[in-house]
């Protein structure tokens, strides 16, 4: 079986571990390929070294979350050189016994889409220009002082100016001044760098006076250097005299949402009508084919797994109380169950009413599994398997309110002898063995965690004081059993202590469960005495 490294190195994303002065303790194979640099040289250098001037200011932030104790993931451009990509970097604080963050575990994925109409954009201007001049939806190309250098037929018509009598304009001359400074204002931390795009409400005022209401997104064309060479601009006219030219941009802003997916599609949802569409491409992922019909909400609604449908639900946007939400839920297709990020974007007619829901949906899965696996990891004694002390308070934070909790105190007697005696090998070999016995004493719903050494605990939910003080003594005659290694015969000694807990409300689980302990650890310590003081008087 591979050992853990080698499996680290064969994953397609970048893994590593620093430490809290952001220095690497690890780095897998795949990240030092993205970095061109033998794994080797990488462990004891700064975050900052390797990941460069360009990219550390972006990730910074993140790493002193993750420092301060939070979980990260979030989306950035990682510069390579000439070159860059868009990545997801997860950030997990890892803590030691005291519950401390002592460092970091980092995993950084590629996540960049290159879709076909990009590639042929790129292969041929002509093709771009064709696409920039026939796109239903106003487009523009402007210099750093705000003039447009470029306009198409959509834009032109939209503002009732020729594309010619449009070049050169400064956007500002055209722009209802109510709208002016906050576009202004937009545009000039673009031009410095300080955002990518910016997204805006505005309004245009054609030459008769007439007020044209867009939306406008604006993203930048930067040189490698930072500093941008021109800005390209979509307007979408959502006047209600231009709701079919509307129409047509929503399918276009759908298409290229779609294209953007690795696995998925997009959907959108008539709320008058109540009538659900999906892309061909996505009925294909549900369904394995998009012939032969579709699939109504009901139908999709029931491929949802039950343990995530609520919070699949659409119900807030179909009464317009939120306009945008990001869920993740389980989705039952055709190549089975399948985890899916789903963004959706309530849009509203002039008046503020509720008319179509646009959603993209898109395969998560593996991401889904990464982030599980990394929860799992930092929740788990690595020796043993059972709960560590993080994974035992999640535990029991998701306790079933109004039913008592049954806390058992194990500890093993004389443990250091065997240590001392046979070697820590045979004494790792012994909390596995004990790990084991303990599992199979109890049942698949109550928990069982290594507190540290050689101390234990286990949390038996719903249980009552008889069902506690039963499974006590049915794990103090599993664990006093001796354990064969190789040849040599290993004793095992253990104590048990027992106590109950109300389960209580929220705030008060945490205190509840400490003086729960406290009484489990004094019934155990007890039984301790009384079997010292018997030994003793044996003669042992």
């Amino acid at each position: 079986m591979p050992t853990a490294t080698r499996l680290l190195d064969m994953l397609p994303g970048l893994v590593a571990y620093f430490d809290r002065d952001l220095q690497y303790l690890y780095a897998n194979a795949t990240y030092a390929a993205w970095r061109g640099i033998d794994p080797g040289d990488i462990i004891g250098r700064s975050c900052r070294e390797i990941v460069g001037e360009q990219n550390y200011p972006a990730v910074l932030p993140r790493l002193t979350e993750a420092l301060n104790g939070e979980s990260v993931t979030y989306e950035y451009t990682l510069f390579e050189g000439d070159a860059a990509r868009r990545v997801q970097g997860s950030y997990v604080p890892d803590r030691d016994a005291a519950g401390l963050v002592c460092g970091i575990v980092v995993l950084v994925t590629d996540i960049s889409v290159r879709h076909d109409l990009e590639a042929r954009i790129a292969e041929t201007q002509s093709m771009f220009d064709d696409a920039f001049h026939h796109a239903p939806i106003g487009m523009a190309l402007t210099n750093p002082a705000g003039r447009f250098e470029r306009v198409n037929q959509a834009f032109s018509e939209m503002i009732g100016v020729s594309p010619d009598a449009l070049s050169d304009v400064d956007f500002r001359t055209i722009t209802h001044p109510d709208d002016i400074a906050v576009d202004d204002r937009l545009f000039q931390e673009l031009v410095a760098g300080d955002r990518d795009e910016y997204r805006m409400d505005k309004r245009y005022v054609r030459p008769g006076g007439a007020i044209v209401h867009a939306t406008l997104a604006v993203s930048a064309v930067r040189h490698i250097d930072g500093t941008p060479v021109r800005f390209i601009a979509q307007i979408e006219d959502v006047t209600e005299q231009r709701s079919a030219e509307r129409a047509q941009q929503e399918l276009n802003a759908q298409l290229t949402l779609a294209m953007e997916a690795v696995r998925g599609g997009f959907w959108h949802i008539d709320i008058a009508t109540r009538r659900f569409e999906m892309s061909p491409s996505f009925l294909r992922f549900v369904i394995g084919s998009d012939l032969g019909g579709s699939l109504d909400l009901d139908d999709y609604a029931s491929r949802i797994l039950p343990a995530t449908r609520e919070a699949a639900s659409v119900q807030s946007l179909l009464d317009g109380t939120v306009d945008e939400v990001s869920v993740e839920y389980e989705l039952q297709t055709s190549a089975g169950k399948r985890w899916m990020r789903c963004d959706r974007r309530l849009l509203r007619a002039p008046d503020g009413t509720p008319r179509r829901i646009v959603g993209v949906s898109i395969d998560i899965s593996e991401e889904h599994e990464r982030r599980m696996n990394a929860v799992l990891a930092a929740e788990t004694d690595p020796l043993t398997g059972l709960l560590n002390r993080r994974g035992l308070d999640r535990r029991l934070a998701q306790a079933k309110r109004g039913l008592p909790i049954g806390v058992l105190a194990i500890d093993l007697d004389r443990f250091k002898a065997v240590n001392d005696s046979y070697g820590h090998l045979v004494g790792d070999a012994v909390l596995v063995e004990v790990a084991q016995r303990l599992r199979n004493s109890v049942r698949p719903t109550d928990h069982l965690a290594r507190l540290g050494g050689d101390e234990f605990v286990a949390l038996l939910p719903d249980s009552t004081v008889e069902r506690v003080a039963m499974v006590a003594q049915r794990i103090e005659r599993a664990l006093n059993q001796t354990m064969q290694w190789v040849d040599t015969v290993v004793p095992i000694h253990a104590s048990v202590g027992e106590a109950t807990m109300p389960n209580p409300n929220d705030d008060q689980v945490s205190q509840s469960f400490s003086a729960a302990l406290c009484r489990a650890d004094a019934s155990l310590y007890a039984t301790k005495r009384i079997r010292h003081d018997a030994y003793a008087l044996q003669g042992g």
